[in-house]
């Protein structure tokens, strides 16, 4: 099935059928699947994996609620991506911003004064100076309930109050996606570009992909 986006939430069944679509996009990228499913944790926290989902009350938009939506439109911009709405362009930019590749869209974040922020929600001092590509390969051998809280403080940098962030539940849905990836078989690879990419679209992929296998990435 094709993304499902809708400005409210979605059902489970349907926020499955967007993380299918997430775990075969990143797999493709080499990422590991500790990583993955700390990713699906966090945006299933944010957006409930909802690329058309609007925040309640606030300007955050898209998979990761983007704040304010513009951010999003400018990086797909600088990727030469479009349309934004789509979730296969989200999942490009996410994973972008994490590598700085392009550099100007770079939003990870591993400073100690960043990291030391999220001390009272499960960050941890190692956490400090983890750069994207050690993070989306996973080079520390680390749990998806560790890595949930690494994207958390490093990319997503939500409330500082516990109470707030609920980095418990993103913990806890780490767990279950890593389970639901181990229970999942990916679809083959289409032969075809999927609908809506352009040449350069799929180029840059594969780029990206590249690069992160060959950690060539300096942040």
């Amino acid at each position: 099935m094709p993304w499902i986006s809708s400005p409210g939430a979605l059902t489970e069944e349907q926020m499955d059928n967007n993380a299918d679509i997430c775990i075969n996009l990143l797999r493709d990228m080499a990422i590991d699947d500790s990583t993955i499913a700390s990713l699906l944790a966090n945006w299933e926290s944010e957006s409930g994996i909802n690329p058309g989902r609007h925040e309640v009350g606030g300007q955050g938009y898209g998979l990761i609620q983007w704040t304010p939506q513009s951010v999003l439109i400018e990086h797909a911009g600088a990727m030469g991506l479009s349309p934004y709405t789509d979730g296969n362009v989200q999942v490009q930019v996410a994973i972008g911003e994490v590598t700085g590749s392009p550099v100007s869209i770079n939003e990870w974040y591993t400073s100690k004064a960043y990291i030391s922020k999220y001390y009272n929600s499960g960050a941890t001092p190692d956490m400090i100076g983890i750069t994207g590509s050690e993070f989306l390969e996973n080079t520390m051998g680390w749990k998806p309930e560790k890595l949930v809280i690494l994207y958390m403080a490093g990319r997503e940098r939500p409330s500082y109050d516990p109470e707030v962030n609920h980095y418990q539940q993103r913990i806890d849905n780490a767990t279950k996606w890593f389970a639901y990836i181990g229970g999942h078989t990916p679809t083959p690879k289409p032969d075809k570009p999927i609908p809506g990419w352009s040449a350069d679209t799929v180029t840059q992929w594969g780029a990206i992909a590249e690069t992160i296998r060959r950690r060539r990435i300096k942040l």
